[in-house]
């Protein structure tokens, strides 16, 4: 030591013993400023990048640390972690402080926090594409961050001393947290999908460890805001204390939209989700209950208030639109955790479209929405032993969910159906309307619900009733009204030979059924307005006005159907016996292939046989057709004025039911059917006697000028057929007399036969002007065998019957061909004709050789939609082809819109033809088409684009074209043309027999053809 320094300080020594401590007060402040406010944080900056760099093997940036010694302020700048591989930051902010009031911790006997805040920290989270395991891009982090401290020695472990589990934390306040614009970023590398949240904000206002959410002062108040990338909100805001732990608040999501987190699943699933969002709210308290050890200590949770909603909810499939649901909520959610109930206001739902087709294979939406990963899994080896799942035990607490009611409205369910029959038919649901009663899990409760729908919007189905899913019963009372029945025809074709083509069923049933096998349905039908068509016969087969079962009561344990009383008002029914005995009814059954017999069948046949019984069956203005070709000549005849009943049908052995039914012909001739039938008994028993006596046939002119195209003159007929069916043995006589029929004038009746009633009459009448025939028939009809018996016409009666049905058909015997020459086919568009329709032109010439006192109706015919079209593609290639300055016939034989060559001649003059007829450049279409695929996201080759342009300009000039109705009219026209022209001079028919009607105005619309007609001279 010097001697000037020991004298200076001998000096200071001498010094007042204030002015010492002073000086001793200010020197250690000033180092503890020097240290802290400059060595500490410069070394901080130093150090804390590098040393964090080796921990974690990334870089490590810090671009500052400030720290005010006489503020106890901390402030970390421009921290960043740099992402592996990359110059994007894995994590970084922009500020980090906190600052400590060292007075107030001093003075309160507690760690006083001014304040602590984040501003605008940032991560980025990616999920690397690796499928066979889950990687992060931290992962490398972890790796080394366990690889680093690892080498370090580990701290020899230190012996806990037992914690006051009662006693109070620590006392801290924190004045003021927060969190400014946080942003993460998650990116799934596998399923290339990103979530953006860019704007995250929490605040955390006056926090105390010590603080209690019962003390007056509010503290510890919370709140939390995210956003999306889509505008979509999450906010949590409430009150949390920390020992016990306590939380209150409630939480908000707001328009999460459902696409951007489909990404996730979207390479599994064929539909596409191209709209909906997710909305929630709910009030919840977490509360814990600190008990003397860990194990103890329990947490109650309960929910309020809550709310959730999915709306604008679509899914796509090949551009459309598969399910759509405007509106779904769950309102009133709460929940207890503790006494593990979940209550529910109301289930609310408005708007759904479902649109699904549905084969053999099953409906198409179970492929659309199984994930492929479920498809494609191998399957399981059946060999394997399957392990039984373990069953929760008996007493294991279940939870227990309260829904006070369901409300759908305005549902549609689109079905495009071809499991029953080859072509698809389309079914709509709609609207589906729901409602219920409370539902409980436990189904301690039976349901109320009540259920509506429409059919096609041809028959509305109501259903009101009640559920008990515990016992599975149901009782409901069941509303049909006006169910059109029309819309069933294509199932009804599979099984009959006839066309429903009017009719409409309402019933009031009650329905009691259950799972034991009672079904029991009771009530009312009634079917008003039904008509079915024969197809064979093409007329009218069964219609009535309205048909009522006042009560029925069906019991499906007892296999019985009792029916008290069946109303027939205004019936109608056609029944044609044929030349060989067989019926039309008979005819309308659809042969069914042979189902293979099963385990099944062979139970049914010791089933009790089905008790079908009506007591009574009551008609009245009824009408009927009656045929019988089997006579010769043949019998056919209308009858009015049906009344009458059907007494005690029954399906039990031994029982006959009465029939007893009058009526008149025109008002005079009296009918009369009675005796005793059972069509039920599996051989049916039948004893009728039908008589129609002294008909004036003049009387029956609108019956004869419908059926058999000619008014009478003259003539009467008596009838009497008897027949008698019993043990499948037929036994019948029918005497038939008709005196002095002289025919009148032909009617033009649609639905007249074409018999030649005059050749029929010159064959059969006497020298007296009478026809007296009688037949008498017997055998097995299940003998194929089976014949009419004593009198049987010749050949003659044959051809005359054949005419009757079928007078083409005829005719073309007579030409040694089987072909239908009554329609001469054209190919759409064309007016000429083919090799195939001048061969039956030679044949129809050939047989009007051999009946000169026939003539030859020609009407010319079009397709309205496909002739249009067919026309307009020539027109559209006539104008292409000029103004490509070729001709029609050096167009490619193929071309369409995919087949149009995108450069060139064609291309140029499909270009010229669109600006020609739209008045703009074609080349706004290329703008327009690569402009939508920009805002989808898709960038078109060069190849692409002309090719979609071209195909484009090509459907818009295509649709651009217009045909007349006049063309159409001209076209018919020019067809019936060619076929008389083809008839007069290749054939060589007398041109005197060949009528030319104008096809021009009011022309068939239907059918790409001419239609011909027979008369005779």
């Amino acid at each position: 030591m010097s001697n000037k320094f020991k004298a200076v300080v001998e000096k200071f020594r001498s010094f007042p013993r204030r002015i010492r401590w002073s000086t001793y007060a200010l020197s250690a402040y000033l180092l503890y400023a020097a240290l802290f406010g400059l060595l500490v944080p410069y070394i901080a900056k130093q150090q804390i990048p590098e040393q964090l760099s080796k921990l974690i093997e990334r870089p490590v940036n810090l671009a500052d640390v400030t720290f005010n010694p006489f503020t106890l302020q901390l402030d970390i700048h421009q921290f960043s972690i740099q992402d592996a591989g990359s110059s994007n930051p894995f994590v970084r902010f922009d500020n980090a402080g906190v600052k400590v009031n060292f007075w107030e911790s001093v003075f309160n006997a507690a760690i006083s926090v001014e304040y602590i805040a984040l501003d605008n920290p940032y991560i980025d989270i990616e999920r690397l594409n690796n499928t066979e395991q889950l990687v992060f891009n931290f992962n490398d982090i972890l790796d080394a961050v366990n690889r680093n401290l690892a080498s370090e020695e580990k701290p020899e472990p230190k012996i806990e001393e037992p914690i006051d589990r009662h006693k109070a934390l620590f006392p801290v306040l924190i004045k003021q947290t927060r969190l400014v614009q946080g942003h993460v970023r998650f990116f799934d590398g596998v399923t290339e999908t990103e979530l953006v949240y860019p704007d995250i904000n929490v605040t955390l206002g006056s926090f105390s460890t010590q603080s209690l959410l019962i003390d007056a002062e509010q503290k510890n108040n919370y709140h939390v805001q995210i956003t999306d990338a889509d505008s979509g909100k999450v906010e949590l805001k409430g009150q949390v204390q920390l020992k016990p732990l306590e939380v209150v608040g409630d939480i908000k999501v707001q328009h999460i939209q459902l696409p951007r987190l489909w990404g996730f699943i979207e390479k599994d699933i064929i539909a596409k989700l191209t709209s909906g969002n997710v909305n929630f709210a709910s009030n919840y308290h977490l509360a814990q209950t600190i008990g003397d050890t860990e194990s103890d200590d329990t947490m109650s949770i309960t929910t309020d208030n809550g709310m959730f909603s999915v709306n604008d909810l679509n899914f796509n499939a090949e551009d459309k639109s598969i399910v759509s649901l405007p509106g779904f909520s769950v309102n009133g959610i709460a929940t207890n955790v503790e006494k593990q109930t979940v209550s529910i206001d109301s289930v609310t739902s408005h708007g759904l479209n479902v649109s699904a087709k549905v084969d053999d294979k099953g409906a198409d939406l179970v492929t659309l929405f199984t994930p492929k990963f479920i498809t494609e899994a191998p399957k399981e080896n059946k060999a394997e032993p399957v392990e039984k799942e373990t069953k929760p035990a008996a007493d294991a607490p279940s939870w227990l969910v309260t829904l006070d009611g369901v409300e759908i409205k305005d549902y549609q369910l689109n079905v495009e159906e071809k499991v029953i029959t080859q072509k698809a038919n389309q079914w709509q649901i709609s609207p589906i309307n729901l409602t219920t009663s409370q539902i409980v899990s436990d189904l301690s409760k039976p349901i109320d619900f009540d259920f509506f729908t429409s059919v096609n919007g041809k028959g509305d189905i109501s259903v009101k009733g009640q559920a008990d899913a515990k016992q599975q019963a149901v009782l409901a009372d069941i509303d049909v009204k006006s169910l059109k029945l029309a819309q069933f025809q294509p199932y009804l074709a599979t099984a009959v030979n006839a066309t429903l083509t009017k009719g409409e069923v309402s019933t009031q049933a009650k329905l009691d059924a259950n799972a034991k096998g009672k079904v029991e349905v009771s009530g009312g039908v009634q079917v008003n307005h039904l008509s079915i068509r024969d197809n064979k016969l093409r007329k009218p087969f069964v219609k009535w006005r309205s048909l009522a079962v006042n009560k029925f009561d069906f019991d499906l344990q007892k296999n019985k159907l009792a029916v008290d009383t069946l109303s027939l008002s205004q019936p109608y029914a056609r029944v044609v016996i044929n030349k060989d005995r067989t019926t039309n009814i008979g005819d309308l059954i659809v042969t069914q292939p042979k189902a293979k017999k099963s385990k099944t069948t062979a139970k049914k046949k010791d089933q009790k046989p089905f008790d079908l019984r009506v007591r009574k069956i009551a008609f009245n203005n009824g009408s009927a057709f009656f045929a019988d070709n089997s006579l010769t000549p043949n019998f056919s005849s209308g009858i009015e004025q049906l009344k009458g009943n059907i007494g005690h049908v029954s399906s039990i052995p031994g029982t006959k039911a009465t029939v007893d039914i009058s009526g008149n012909i025109e008002k005079y001739a009296p009918v009369k059917v009675k005796g005793e039938i059972n069509p039920l008994l599996k051989q049916p028993y039948l004893d009728l006697d039908v008589i129609f006596q002294s008909v004036e046939l003049t009387t029956v002119n609108p019956y004869s000028g419908t059926y058999a195209g000619h008014y009478i003159d003259k003539g009467q007929l008596t009838l009497a057929l008897n027949y008698q069916l019993e043990n499948n043995q037929l036994k019948g006589e029918n005497h038939v007399i008709i005196d002095q029929l002289q025919l009148g004038q032909a009617s033009d009746s649609d639905l007249a036969t074409s018999l030649p009633l005059e050749l029929a009459i010159a064959l059969l009448q006497d020298n007296n002007g009478v026809i007296d025939l009688g037949v008498e028939v017997s055998g097995d009809v299940n003998d194929p065998e089976f014949s009419l018996g004593a009198v049987i016409w010749s050949t003659i009666s044959n051809i005359i019957t054949k005419a009757v049905t079928a007078p083409f058909s005829f005719i073309a015997g007579l030409a040694g061909s089987d072909e239908e020459l009554n329609v001469i086919a054209f190919d759409f568009g064309a007016n000429t004709l083919t090799t195939e329709e001048q061969e039956k032109l030679q044949t129809l010439g050939k047989a009007l050789e051999t009946r000169p006192k026939l003539k030859l109706t020609v009407d010319g015919a079009v397709n309205a939609p496909e002739d249009s079209k067919a026309l307009a593609l020539a027109q559209f290639n006539e104008k292409l082809a000029e103004s490509a300055q070729m001709t029609v016939v050096e167009l490619p034989a193929n071309l369409s819109a995919s087949t149009m060559p995108t450069s060139g001649k064609l291309s140029d003059g499909l270009q010229q033809l669109y600006k020609a007829e739209f008045g703009e450049k074609a080349s706004k279409v290329e703008d327009k088409i690569e402009d939508e695929q920009d805002e989808k996201g898709i960038e078109l080759t060069d190849e692409e684009l002309d090719k979609r342009w071209h195909i484009a300009l090509y459907n818009l000039v295509l649709n651009k074209q217009e045909i007349a109705k006049g063309e159409l009219g001209q076209l018919a026209q020019q067809r019936a043309q060619a076929v008389k022209a083809y008839l007069v001079d290749v054939v060589k028919v007398d041109a005197s027999r060949v009528f030319l009607l104008d096809s021009r105005f009011d022309i068939e619309q239907d059918t790409s053809s001419v239609l011909l007609t027979l008369e005779a001279k």
